[in-house]
């Protein structure tokens, strides 16, 4: 039976699904394998030289921890400036059965409304799946049609007249690969703490978003895609990334200059933050960020809380390297994810605006800020 009646039964509260879908994804996804669970054994070794496209856009066999993301700041050719997020994910239920969560939301930026949609389907009787070309979750679907170009739409049942359906394309090159050759640290105090991450900054984006019963056609504006894989069974690398006692911050930025940066804070419970990132400039140029002292990533003092969760979120926020200094801030406060009924997580996910410094000259950009709290 899909799983998507968790959160579409009328008489199920969000507590209770929530708590299910905690047990469910975290105890087989997250959590070392005690009692015989397992996704199937990795297909590759524990460090990667190279990605290779398009079979890597698709999610790999044996790793409990893998998403693919798509967010972008986008002009209509109505006058409307939308905002979007789309987020496939996948778990497992056992060592045969894949569960795969899908995020969904669009922004109207100028008249601050914020809509969220999501689902779990399971991987039987064709629900949700992946083959040669697409992966998809019920209403949801990614379409691979190039080394780096996508077909994505996303037209949930529950929401008529809310949806999306887009074509992205990008040269392979535009590929930014993080870390080490895609080997993306995130504790140099535990080397073993990793994921296998790239993105595709600069989309070129085409085709129409649906809200509140409206079309409205893509003008300009680019998309980010993010694609990360971690904990592969059988290894000491396998990591609880469902911690109460583990919290991140990320964003990804384009500057109006060309460049491109990615960075996050990963925090835990105990007070410590690791700070890393890549930044390309507008040359082409890739610094990766994992020392120590190369980036900071700092929160600034205008809180917002959230009436539906009760959780308090910086929405200012400093980024600050040896080639750059600058100010983020949300475009406007309510864009929490409350993902409880498909995932177990309440996050803040959403379009932010850029200025400050890069090499000494005056800058701007737009981006997309994630803040993961503690539990």
């Amino acid at each position: 039976m899909p799983l998507n009646f968790i959160y579409k039964g009328t008489k199920r509260s969000k507590k209770f699904s929530g708590i299910i879908l905690f047990f469910i994804l975290f105890s087989f996804l997250f959590f070392p394998d005690q009692n015989g669970y397992s996704a199937p054994k990795p297909e590759q070794k524990e460090t990667i030289s190279k990605f290779k496209f398009p079979q890597d856009h698709f999610f790999h066999k044996g790793y409990r921890v893998e998403w693919c993301y798509f967010i972008g700041i986008l002009d209509t050719e109505e006058g409307k400036e939308l905002g979007y997020e789309l987020s496939f994910f996948r778990a497992y239920l056992g060592p045969k059965v894949a569960l795969y969560p899908v995020h969904f939301a669009i922004s109207d930026l100028e008249d601050e409304k914020h809509k969220i949609s999501q689902t779990i389907e399971r991987e039987l009787g064709g629900v949700a799946g992946q083959d040669k070309s697409t992966l998809w979750s019920g209403d949801y679907r990614m379409e691979v049609t190039g080394q780096g170009d996508f077909r994505i739409s996303a037209f949930p049942r529950t929401d008529s007249g809310f949806g999306l359906e887009l074509e992205l394309s990008s040269k392979p090159k535009n590929v930014l690969v993080h870390g080490k050759n895609g080997k993306s640290l995130k504790s140099r105090n535990n080397p073993k703490f990793f994921s296998y991450y790239y993105s595709i900054p600069r989309m070129e984006t085409k085709g129409s978003l649906y809200l509140e019963g409206k079309e409205y056609h893509v003008k300009s504006g680019t998309s980010w895609m993010d694609h990360e894989w971690s904990s592969p069974e059988g290894t000491e690398a396998a990591f609880d990334l469902s911690s109460k006692d583990i919290s991140w911050d990320w964003i990804c930025i384009q500057m109006d200059d060309g460049s491109d940066i990615m960075a996050f804070n990963f925090k835990t419970r105990s007070g410590s933050t690791e700070t890393f990132g890549t930044y390309r400039s507008p040359e082409g140029k890739v610094y990766s960020l994992e020392n120590e002292n190369d980036l900071k990533f700092i929160p600034e003092d205008k809180t917002w809380k959230s009436d539906e969760s009760g959780i308090s979120y910086k929405l200012r926020w400093k980024l600050i390297s040896e080639r750059f200094n600058l100010n983020i801030s949300s475009r406007f406060e309510e864009q929490e994810f409350d993902a409880r009924p498909s995932t177990g997580l309440v996050y803040w996910e959403g379009a932010v605006k850029i200025s400050g410094e890069i090499e000494g000259k005056s800058a701007k950009g737009k981006g997309y800020l994630e803040l993961k709290p503690f539990r």
